[in-house]
């Protein structure tokens, strides 16, 4: 049992070394009680989807646009125009504190995708989690030749694929 406890510590540790939210995993475990294993299991879990959460709000905020963004890319006026388009559904983000991010994949040429209308409502069919939005139309897939929808909406030759694939998520 030692040398087994002694490979875990050091393949643990190895991991740790790379990937630092892994450290949290662990002190969560470490910190849980011994007498019931469920709790070592809902310490984990708990911990790596606060883990996962963080990543994807991060991953979302690299990519997206804040208001003042899209304010100047369309060149509206006002801040409020750009949340007028959010609060009509024409266009969706996700405030983080006093901002708001818009996926940049709404956008093209500065001005919103012509076929945005038609996007949205396959994807609002599919979840009104603008994150999992944002990660269904980003994620890299095999069907598009390793494109993500969003790219692959932009080029004629996977354009159909892409449809599909919205379609299905619809269903």
């Amino acid at each position: 049992m030692a040398a087994t406890a002694s490979t875990l510590i050091s393949e643990a540790e190895r991991r740790a070394r790379h990937d630092p939210g892994f450290v949290n995993v662990l002190a969560a475990l470490v910190g849980a009680p011994t007498h019931s294993a469920g709790r070592y299991t809902r310490a984990a879990a708990g911990e790596l989807n606060a883990q996962r959460v963080a990543d994807a709000v991060a991953s979302f905020k690299e990519t997206a646009l804040p208001t003042s963004g899209v304010q100047a890319m369309l060149g509206v006026g006002t801040p409020q125009a750009v949340h007028r388009l959010h609060s009509r559904g024409r266009i969706i983000g996700l405030q983080f504190g006093n901002g708001t991010w818009f996926p940049a994949w709404q956008f093209t040429d500065g001005r919103l995708r012509p076929e945005l209308a038609r996007l949205l409502e396959l994807l609002r069919a599919f979840s009104h989690d603008v994150i999992a939005l944002d990660r269904v139309m980003r994620l890299q897939r095999d069907e598009l030749d390793g494109e993500s929808i969003a790219t692959a909406l932009d080029r004629p030759d996977l354009a159909p694929v892409a449809w599909i694939l919205l379609d299905q998520l619809a269903a």
